[in-house]
């Protein structure tokens, strides 16, 4: 899926640049905190300089910037200890890019590389801190972003450390079209699992059947959804890998089975300022469950397993790669927002330049 948008002339000093001013690219700068729900215009389109490289950088020259819920909170500055942004600071985010000026010698011109470059146009940063992209032949580099990247790691993890299906388990996926869900139920369904996707509309829904494999998809927030969840987990849920809100979590852990594990992986509701989620620890205790918190800084020792599932799955179709891709930088604060109101379908990438 392509959202296409038209592309916002930058904003533009008054006065002319001095001959000796840094070249300065188009980024998306914080305006005004979000406060709930983000809004589009939270966010803005400006120019900031791009620094001269010192020995060991390079600049990169962004592709396709991935869009992620975790940066809600970051623009918070509640996200894991990150230090707070101030108004007018650029939106951290990693993308795709090429090396378009080098003085690392082990990275030159034209390697294509995995950055944390911020939401702009091109970024210097240490050389040291761009991996080099490897994707298989004949898949897109922006997959670096989602299956095979963070996304990806942090299904992996989930699965194969704190769910850890069994064949013939009922597995839950919220958020389950997403990034990370879409990659998590391919995972599950090769172990043998029988996937249960929560949604949030009908095309969702249909997404999550017809597409990505789910057995059976119910759409949360409906009238009586907690009893299609139900009837479709008629043995109860062995498995819960939780992306949502409180209501969300409370019915799935209401149908636990017994011994079954839990991963809370996000909590989308906390991310744009809902009241705090509380776990229903009666259910959970009769349910004999066991409950994780999922944070993927702690499995990068999982990542190479994970590459290699992942191209085997995509290879004999059991995994497909599900993206929402927006064009255009101007066009991610709108992109960002819709991710936060969960009207995205796929990992969300924003094609910056080609």
């Amino acid at each position: 899926m392509v959202f296409h948008y038209g592309r916002h002339p930058c904003r533009r000093e008054r006065d002319p640049p001095s001959m000796n001013a840094q070249p300065r690219v188009p980024a998306i700068v914080i305006r005004r905190r979000p406060s709930g729900l983000p809004q589009p215009d939270d966010l803005g389109l400006a120019e900031v300089e791009v620094p001269e490289l010192a020995d060991g950088d390079v600049r990169v020259a962004v592709l396709d910037l991935s869009l992620d819920p975790y940066l809600r909170s970051t623009l918070a500055g509640r996200h894991l200890g990150d230090a707070p942004l101030a108004i007018g600071d650029v939106v951290p985010g990693r993308a795709i890019g090429r090396v378009v000026a080098s003085r690392a010698a082990d990275v030159p011109d034209g390697t294509l590389v995995l950055a944390e470059t911020g939401w702009r146009a091109e970024a210097v940063i240490p050389a040291k801190a761009a991996t080099p992209v490897r994707v298989p032949e004949g898949i897109p580099a922006s997959a670096a972003l989602g299956a095979f990247g963070m996304p990806g790691l942090t299904a992996y993890a989930a699965v194969v450390r704190q769910l850890v299906p069994r064949p013939g388990e009922t597995v839950v996926v919220g958020s389950a079209t997403g990034g990370v869900g879409s990659v998590a139920g391919a995972m599950l369904r090769h172990r043998g699992a029988r996937t249960v996707a929560i949604v949030g509309d009908d095309d969702k829904a249909a997404d999550a059947t017809q597409r990505l494999g789910y057995a059976a998809a119910v759409v949360r927030g409906r009238d009586r959804w907690e009893a299609a969840l139900a009837a479709a987990c008629p043995d109860g849920i062995d498995g819960y890998l939780h992306m949502g809100d409180m209501p969300t979590l409370h019915t799935a852990v209401s149908l636990l089975a017994p011994g079954a594990r839990v991963s809370l992986c996000g909590l989308m509701d906390q991310y744009n300022d809902g009241p705090p989620t509380m776990l229903p620890v009666g259910a959970v205790m009769m349910a004999r469950a066991v409950v994780h918190g999922m944070v993927v800084y702690d499995h990068g020792d999982l990542a190479g397993a994970q590459h290699e599932e992942v191209a085997a799955l995509i290879a004999d179709g059991t995994l497909t790669l599900h993206e929402e891709r927006h064009v255009g930088l101007a066009s991610a604060p709108a992109a960002f927002a819709r991710l936060m109101a969960g009207h995205n379908r796929g990992k969300v990438v924003v094609t910056v330049g080609s």
